[in-house]
């Protein structure tokens, strides 16, 4: 780590940073798997995450998440961004234990190092996801966005489709 590269452009040398594009094979900066590897290699134990941490059972509620913008006639406009989902505690289980665990699970999932449950939807194979915990009144909240409003739109409906039925 640490390395650097020189490049030769016409008259200029740049000196690029190689970082971790030599430990990590097959993984370039350009490839959105690039992210995932930094983060399971930098945050993440070897050991597979606690399954109780992405289990059916904890959900309690799925709502739509939305992020609003400046904008539009009333001054801002809300743009589907993912799933809001309502988990219910589990003992011993922090707010950063919970939020660390699932972004190596999907860390893990995109790079192929665990197999993701049907319509799970802390991960998605091609894209990524920004998974934020915040705890309050005995539950954890858990939103899953995406950034592109069709990914967006595949969190949410992936999170229905997960949850078990009210």
């Amino acid at each position: 780590m640490g390395r650097l590269a020189l490049l030769w452009l016409g008259p200029l040398f740049v000196v690029l940073p190689l970082g971790c594009t030599g430990i990590i094979p097959g993984v370039t900066p350009h490839d959105i798997r690039y992210d995932a590897a930094q983060l399971e290699h930098d945050r993440c134990d070897p050991t597979p995450v606690d399954p109780r941490l992405y289990g059916v059972d904890i959900i309690a509620k799925v709502e739509p998440y939305y992020r609003f913008v400046m904008g539009g006639p009333s001054g801002s406009e809300s743009h589907l961004a993912g799933a809001k989902l309502e988990l219910r505690p589990l003992p011993g289980v922090t707010e950063e234990l919970l939020e660390r665990g699932l972004m190596c699970r999907s860390a893990q999932i995109m790079l192929g190092h665990a197999q993701g449950a049907p319509n799970e939807p802390y991960a998605l194979t091609d894209s990524w996801v920004k998974i934020d915990v915040k705890s309050g009144h005995g539950a954890f909240v858990v939103t899953v966005s995406a950034e592109d409003p069709n990914r967006a739109r595949e969190v949410l409906d992936r999170a229905r489709a997960f949850a078990p039925p009210r």
